[in-house]
């Protein structure tokens, strides 16, 4: 597991605390199937008749280029999310499929014959087919009073004008669905939608659209949202978490000595000099900062039950309240990372 983990020290804002960043592989969010090794991507978003999407982009005010561009990038960014994760190998098909008549519901499933065609020419083992995607972006403006620079040099100031605000909401739904061809299921089909708004505010209307964001640009960014979102149902992801972790009073040179220690990566002889300090400090709140940083430095080097014990002394013997939240983190962690081991699990085919 300490493989999984990296770490970045870094002088916190507040005097008696320093803070690390740990970079940790967070488990899928679905458990996919172990012999899904290899995995394909296609883009079924095809329309089945050209004639209707047409009038559906008529009616929606999105120029076809607007919405393939935008899928473009939601595939893009499925990929690279999935490519970063340790779980697959991702191949991506050229080809795009056709799905159903509109973006807002699912078409039929795949036929299997089609799955095992489309595995045997990639050589995969799964496939993640992209077949729902709808967007909309709407604008709305309101009345506000804004701030002005007028006059210069001596006479320069700040007046307040009225002004126009202008709000952009970008919203996709979007569909995936990942077929299993060795067992005949379909691991997951999943519906959901991602939206984000930006703002922008000048004396008029005009002004205000105008340094709006683009509606075609705010589309592709919410693709690549949705995108990066699915990655982590179906794939383990890196995430960064913090801790902090104690390096004075200075009475206790000890606590200070350990700290510097580890702000050089030095975690075997900051345990060293912390565990040294436990014999040498009588008063509880110090004896409790000593041991949540020993929990902490176990932590950082993969051994998540020692980390567990040292955070619950730092509570149960001490009464250092912030060991017993930091217990029960670690002990959530550890069954995180034993569903991690499951997913992480390399088939035997021999």
């Amino acid at each position: 597991m300490r493989a999984w983990i990296t770490y970045v020290a870094f002088l916190s804002l507040a005097s008696c605390s320093k803070n690390v960043s740990l970079t940790r592989l967070m488990p899928a969010e679905i458990q996919v199937p172990n012999h899904v090794q290899r995995l394909l991507l296609v883009d079924r978003t095809l329309p089945e008749s050209q004639g209707l999407s047409i009038v559906e982009g008529i009616l929606s005010g999105e120029a076809p280029f607007e919405v393939r561009n935008a899928i473009d990038v939601t595939m893009a960014r499925i990929q690279q999310e999935l490519s970063t994760s340790p779980r697959y190998e991702i191949i991506r098909a050229p080809e795009r499929l056709k799905g159903g008549l509109f973006g807002q519901v699912f078409p039929e499933p795949l036929r299997w014959d089609q799955i095992e065609s489309l595995c045997q020419k990639y050589q995969a083992d799964g496939v993640l087919t992209l077949e729902k995607f709808d967007s909309d972006f709407v604008v709305t403006e309101k009345k506000i009073t804004i701030k002005k620079e007028v006059g210069s040099g001596k006479d320069a100031r700040t007046v307040e004008v009225p002004g126009i605000l202008a709000e952009g909401l970008a919203s996709v739904q979007v569909g995936f669905r990942l077929y299993d061809p060795l067992t005949g299921t379909l691991v997951d089909q999943a519906d959901f939608g991602t939206n984000n708004v930006w703002t922008a505010e000048a004396e008029t209307r005009t002004q205000a659209l105008a340094l709006l964001i683009d509606k075609s640009l705010a589309t592709r960014e919410v693709g690549q949202m949705a995108g990066a979102s699915y990655a982590r149902r179906v794939a383990p992801m890196y995430v960064a978490i913090q801790r902090s972790y104690y390096g004075k009073p200075k009475d206790h040179p000890a606590l200070s000595q350990g700290a510097r220690h580890a702000e050089v990566d030095q975690w075997e002889e900051a345990i060293l000099a912390w565990e040294n300090g436990l014999s040498t400090a009588s008063d509880p709140k110090t004896l409790g900062k000593f041991c949540f940083n020993l929990a902490l430095a176990h932590e950082v080097l993969g051994d998540l039950a020692a980390a567990k014990n040292w955070a619950g002394r730092a509570y149960t013997q001490y009464g250092f309240k912030k060991g017993r939240a930091y217990a029960r983190e670690l002990e959530q962690r550890m069954m995180e990372e034993e569903l991690l081991r499951e997913q992480m699990a390399v088939p035997d085919y021999e």
